[in-house]
Formats: structure tokens, C-alpha cells, sequence
């Protein structure tokens, strides 16, 4: 869920925060010739406490969220005794930079990133003991087990749903249980009122292109079963995909939309509707939103096809750590980090997102009182789902190969069906190399 595009601190915040299986993570893991068997790091073995452990991650690297990290950590420091050595990289390098820390054996404490990476280098720790008596959402922790072992702490649990300006969608009463071809009369209906108006600035350009799962899901096409087979191609993703195009053959949404080019022009009040995360409100000041939108903007439930449930795609950030040694303070701080009040009221005061563990929301300064992360929780966070392929090693290139293939689609190169066809086909070679 990386953005391509980063004219601003903002949307390199969000790519970090939605790094958790993405980032070239496959190629950095084959460049760095990461063996699947354990490095001779000494970390495996009875877990202990350290004076020192390092935070890899990209956080204190970038304006927009380097204080409110620092407030985090020395506020851990304080109440544990302990110190934190940052180890800080662009989001953009994290694959990389993890996998050479593991490679080298010189990783020793907590990390952000595509965890995934380090699975079979056999140096992350079981981290279920440090969810016990948290409230976070079953199938969210399920995508980070592999093998029975939980591998990382969601911090942040959300998902990628449609925003939009909330005075259009009162008045054209764009609300919740409205299936997707109602949600289509109402874009028409936008559109005639205001020509000069993107109804739905969907995206429609790689490497965003992922998004079509969630629409594939609407449908009620798995995409990726469990057993790891794709679906794509049967008949509900290809209603999803005749669906989709439709929508941009007829001007309602807009080819060649990437999600940066997105938010600009819903800042700009040159759309109705667009797909994001919870820093979705953060974007409206960075891209020079109006008063009057910041205060209208709200979140939407996906539309319905036949009354089946609608999904969004998870969206959301998390805490890995070391085995063995350190291990027990890894833990602790990774604890804090997700259930402290005062450090996740900086977290969100900071990055606008609500915390994962719904029972540190509801104490949560402010939170309670914010209508967008209120609607944004309520109709999209409750409503997102991990895709069954989150968990692998490959889950970066898998996101990439069905942007491609819905790209070629819309661009009209080649027919829903055997594109779809073609693309099942990648997808499974890419699912078989887990």
C-alpha cells in the first residue's frame, strides 16, 4: 500500500505506516541473499532483558512524525530504565535494511516494516504473550501467524475506504447498506450536477491498482483462497472488474489516477469520493483543503452487491522484534508503544490514527469527539480485512502483478475476461513461490 508519488511529508508518513508487507520487500530479500535458516546472531534462545535495544524503523527519520516518536520513546525510557538506539532508514529501504540486519546478525531489538522478510531467517520472536488481555481484531492478528506463532503487534488497525465530502454525500444520499448500483446512480447524478466534478477519483493507476480487490471482494470473489489458490477470473470478479470500467467509460471515475493525484484533487474540491486511510484528514492541510471540506469530510461503507458483506482492504502499522536476547525488553516496549495512553495520544495527535487496541481508544483523548475518525473506524476500520496473501514473503509482488493486470485492463489492452484469465495465472506462480 506504498504511494509512488511523495510531494509532501504526508504521503511518505502514510507509505511508511502501510509498509507492513510492501516496499520491493521480495527483490530486497533475493539482493540481500537471505538464507532460510537462522543467522548466527545469537539471538535464539531464552528470552532477556537488554540495557540497550535498537528501534529499526523510518519514523524518526521524517518531520511529520520524528516528535512524536521522540515523546514515545523517551516516556519509555523513563518509566523503564532502558534506552532505545534508533536505526533509522527511509520507508522506502526497509526491506533492505532488514534483511541485512538479519543477514549480518547484528538485529537486536523492535522493528516496523515487511516482517515477512525476516520469517525464515528464524530470528523474530513469538510475540501472542504481549496481546494478552488486548482487544484487537481476530482476523488482523491471524494475517501476521504463520506456523502458529504470532509475529507482530498491530499498533494501528484500519483499512483503505471511501472518503468523501460529506455534504455531497448527504445530498445524494450516499449512506450506509447502499448497494453498488445505487452507488452508481449517485455518481451519475454528481456528475450531472456539477460537470467539472470527479464523482469517484478511484484509482486507476498503478501501483495502487490493489485496490480492485476490495470491489473483487464486494462481488464475492476470495481473489486468494486460504489454501493460498487464486480466484481471479471466476465470474464475481470479473462482474467486479465490467463493474469498474464501466464506471470509467462513462467519466465517473477517471483513468490514470494514482492515489497522490487523488487526494490533491479531493483537496482541491475536484472530487466527490475517493479511496484512503485514516490520514486521510491530515492530507486535506498538506494539499491546501478548504475550511468548509475539512469540516465536511467523513467516511463512507462500501457499497453492497445482493446483500453479501463488503470489505475494505486492511490498512495499518505494527511492532516485530528480536528472540533471545533483548527479547523480554523488545516486548515491553512494544507493549507500551500499544497500550500507553500517553504514547498512543501522541501517536494520534501526531498521525491521526486511532490505536489498534479498542480498549486504549476509548481513553483516548479527543478521539471520542473526532467525527472523521469516528465515521472512519464505524463504517471502514470494522469493515477491512487482511488479504490471504499479507502474510507471504511474495505479498509485495503479488500486490504489484494484480495492479499491473487491472491496469492493462482499464487501459483497454485487453478484455475483462482474459486479462483477468492471464492475471489468476501470475498471481498463482507468485502464491506458489511462498
Amino acid at each position: 500500500m506504498n504511494d509512488n508519488l511523495r510531494p509532501n511529508p504526508a504521503p511518505s508518513r502514510r507509505g511508511f505506516l502501510a509498509g507492513m508487507g510492501v516496499l520491493g520487500a521480495l527483490g530486497a530479500l533475493s539482493a540481500a541473499g537471505c538464507s532460510t535458516t537462522s543467522p548466527s546472531s545469537g539471538n535464539s534462545g531464552t528470552a532477556t532483558e537488554a540495557d540497550k535495544i535498537n528501534l529499526y524503523s523510518s519514523v524518526l527519520g521524517e518531520e511529520a512524525q520524528k516528535g512524536a516518536w521522540e515523546t514515545v520513546i523517551s516516556g519509555w525510557e523513563a518509566k523503564s530504565g532502558h534506552k532505545i538506539k534508533p536505526v533509522v532508514y527511509p520507508y522506502d529501504q526497509a526491506a533492505t535494511q532488514l534483511v541485512l540486519a538479519a543477514k549480518s546478525g547484528t538485529f537486536l531489538g523492535v522493528g516496523q516494516g515487511p516482517w515477512q522478510q525476516l520469517v525464515p531467517t528464524g530470528i523474530l520472536a513469538d510475540v501472542s504473550d504481549v496481546t494478552s488481555g488486548m482487544d484487537l481484531p481476530r482476523d488482523v492478528l491471524d494475517s501476521f501467524r504463520v506456523d502458529g506463532r504470532l509475529y507482530v503487534v498491530p499498533t494501528v488497525s484500519a483499512g483503505i475506504g471511501l472518503v468523501a465530502d460529506g455534504r455531497l454525500a448527504s445530498q445524494f444520499r450516499l449512506r450506509p447498506g447502499i448497494s453498488t448500483d445505487d452507488f452508481a446512480t449517485a455518481l451519475e447524478a454528481i456528475k450531472k450536477n456539477d460537470p467539472k466534478i470527479i464523482p469517484y477519483a478511484a484509482v486507476t493507476k498503478n501501483p495502487d491498482l490493489k485496490d480492485a480487490v476490495h470491489w473483487m471482494w464486494a462481488w464475492g470473489s476470495p481473489v486468494v483462497t486460504t489454501d493460498l489458490k487464486c480466484t481471479i477470473g471466476d465470474a464475481e470478479s470479473v462482474a467486479a472488474m465490467n463493474w469498474y470500467k464501466q464506471l470509467q467509460d462513462q467519466g465517473l471515475i477517471k483513468a490514470g489516477v494514482a492515489r497522490t493525484d487523488a487526494r490533491i484533487l479531493f483537496a482541491r474540491g475536484q472530487a466527490a469520493i475517493y479511496d484512503d486511510a485514516p490520514l486521510a484528514n491530515t492530507f486535506l492541510n498538506t494539499n491546501g483543503g478548504s475550511a468548509e471540506l475539512k469540516a465536511h469530510i467523513t467516511a463512507l461503507e462500501r457499497p453492497h452487491v445482493g446483500g453479501k458483506p463488503s470489505y475494505n482492504r486492511w490498512w495499518g502499522n505494527g511492532m516485530f522484534c528480536s528472540s533471545g536476547k533483548g527479547e523480554t525488553t523488545s516486548k515491553d516496549f512494544i507493549r507500551y508503544v500499544a497500550t500507553d495512553v500517553s504514547a498512543e495520544t501522541a501517536l494520534y495527535k501526531q498521525s491521526a490514527t486511532a490505536p489498534a487496541d479498542k480498549k486504549v481508544a476509548s481513553r483516548i483523548p479527543g478521539l471520542a469527539g473526532d467525527a472523521f475518525q469516528t465515521a472512519f473506524r464505524t463504517h471502514i476500520s470494522e469493515k477491512s480485512r487482511a488479504a490471504a496473501w499479507d502474510k507471504l514473503a511474495t505479498a509485495a509482488l503479488i500486490d504489484s502483478t494484480i495492479g499491473e493486470g487491472v491496469a492493462s485492463i482499464l487501459a483497454g489492452q485487453v478484455g475483462v475476461q482474459r486479462g483477468l484469465n492471464d492475471l489468476r495465472d501470475k498471481v498463482q506462480q507468485k502464491l506458489d513461490q511462498k
